[in-house]
């Protein structure tokens, strides 16, 4: 009995998933799941995303009674548990219109500007790289002893959330995108931050190995009048004091330094944590999946105060007018890199365009590439032209400055496999779709009078075909990834996703 209701569960609570083809999830990407709660609560998991599911066969001869009467009492359970479940839950709402998006973008904007007011180092960018690397070691540490590690940067309900050996490992851990949520400086004590992730992992239980892409919601909270640090000690889990490699024990101390760090006593901790939504993916039967581009015919979703960010640049650079940064940005940066990249893409060498990205938009599209390559198969843009670039967003900090655009392309976008065959899109057919694509750097890095050839490290002038998978050039040993020294590609997001 138990066998078959697992196997309800699956169909009850799954919906069909196509995995990215173009960098940045594409037509094809969708990882919400038919199920959800909307209500945060320390610790809570979705069992299903951690449960093992079994399959079976029918019997070729007819039923005996007793049969029939164990299929009968199988039936009325299968019923019996879809009705709680739609009594429990509800499905996520579809995609909100583009002015709903904004609306929601604009009141964001301000709680980040508030928190800005507080704490001048705040970076929404160096914060989202931090909540990056924590979402990825709290999985990837779920079923180890290094779990301990974390123990600043978790509450204590959610320090003891795997404390006990499991069965399971997680692994291939992919965060396809992060979505802020509410930003509250409003407490007397701490301030927070929510956030929703969309991501997916691997879970290998005894010998079963299963994908699962799941909807989370994280609530994140600080002690209130805190200074970020700077973005080497956020970018990566590090000791607030010494700046070493998270390495605590479960009451704080760090490894290196002795120093003890108390929960959001100096950086941000994981307070709250909701699974909203799981479910199985199933990753071969979506790499060839091609439906219609969505959002594309929507107007461009631009800054509230654009024009205003517009005269603080060329205030910043002392530019007469727009033009002296626009007209090089679109021609040096965008269309080269956009070309570059997707040209990586398509020969399936994406290590060649790590130079050029941001550590997690290169690690997220580095799994989905190592799908293709397990297949045996090419994901093809040939003939790719950009049509049309539109600003949307320009951002400054302290640290980093960040330039939003939407890039109007065209292309024949297909799969196909070792020998040409055509596994899925068109050979023929041109497709037309846009996306947005945020490029940032340091704001304190020198800016060359000239751009720097794409084939070469924009710190040492050295090829660039020998680039570590952390980054880093194997020539001069300076880590590109970062926004040191040039632009690099920090996010992809769809017509349908972005908000601003």
């Amino acid at each position: 009995m138990k066998k078959w209701l697992a196997i309800v569960t699956l169909v009850g609570l799954t919906v069909s998933q196509a995995l990215p083809a173009r960098p940045g999830g594409g037509h094809s990407s969708s990882s919400h799941s038919s199920s959800s709660s909307h209500s945060f609560s320390g610790g809570s998991h979705s069992s299903s995303g951690w449960s093992t599911h079994g399959g079976g066969s029918s019997a070729a001869h007819p039923m005996s009674t007793l049969e029939a009467l164990v299929l009968f009492l199988i039936i009325a359970a299968i019923v019996i548990y879809i009705i709680h479940q739609q009594s429990q839950t509800r499905a996520i709402p579809a995609t909100p219109p583009p002015e709903v998006r904004v609306r929601r973008q604009n009141g964001i904007a301000e709680q980040v500007a508030a928190l800005k007011r507080l704490d001048r180092n705040f970076s929404a960018i160096v914060f989202l790289e931090f909540v990056h690397s924590l979402y990825c070691k709290f999985y990837e540490y779920s079923t180890k002893p290094e779990f301990e590690y974390l123990s600043p940067f978790l509450s204590a309900e959610l320090q003891g959330h795997f404390n006990k050996a499991q069965p399971w490992t997680v692994s291939e851990i992919v965060v396809n995108g992060m979505r802020w949520l509410a930003v509250d400086t409003t407490g007397a004590d701490s301030d927070s931050i929510d956030i929703e992730i969309d991501a997916n992992y691997s879970l290998d239980l005894q010998d079963a190995h299963s994908r699962y892409a799941v909807v989370e919601r994280w609530r994140l909270y600080r002690r209130k009048g805190l200074l970020s640090a700077e973005p080497e000690k956020m970018q990566t889990l590090s000791c607030p004091q010494c700046g070493g490699p998270a390495h605590f024990t479960d009451t704080g101390v760090c490894g290196y330094c002795g120093a003890t760090v108390q929960k959001g006593g100096e950086q941000w901790c994981l307070g709250k944590r909701i699974v909203v939504g799981t479910h199985a993916v199933p990753v071969d039967e979506g790499l060839a999946a091609y439906a219609e581009e969505q959002g594309t015919q929507a107007v461009t979703i631009k800054q509230s105060d654009l024009i205003e960010q517009i005269n603080a640049w060329q205030q910043r650079y002392g530019l007469a007018d727009w033009t002296p940064f626009w007209t090089p940005f679109q021609n040096d940066v965008v269309r080269p890199y956009f070309l570059t990249i997707y040209a990586c893409w398509s020969r399936r060498d994406w290590q060649a365009a790590r130079h050029l990205l941001s550590d997690r938009l290169y690690e997220t599209n580095a799994f989905w590439q190592k799908m293709y390559v397990a297949r045996g198969w090419f994901n093809r843009l040939d003939n790719l032209r950009i049509e049309q670039v539109v600003l949307a967003k320009i951002d400054s900090d302290l640290f980093y400055e960040a330039v939003t655009v939407r890039i109007f392309a065209a292309c024949n976008d297909y799969t196909e496999d070792g020998n040409g065959k055509l596994v899925g899109g068109s050979k023929s057919k041109l497709r037309r779709y846009s996306e947005y694509w945020t490029f940032v750097r340091r704001t304190a890095a020198e800016h060359r009078a000239q751009p720097y050839a794409l084939s070469q490290c924009p710190s040492c002038g050295a090829p660039a075909d020998n680039m570590g998978q952390s980054g880093e050039c194997g020539y001069c040993g300076s880590k590109i990834s970062t926004g040191q020294f040039s632009w690099v590609l920090f996010l992809i997001e769809q017509d349908e996703v972005y908000a601003g």
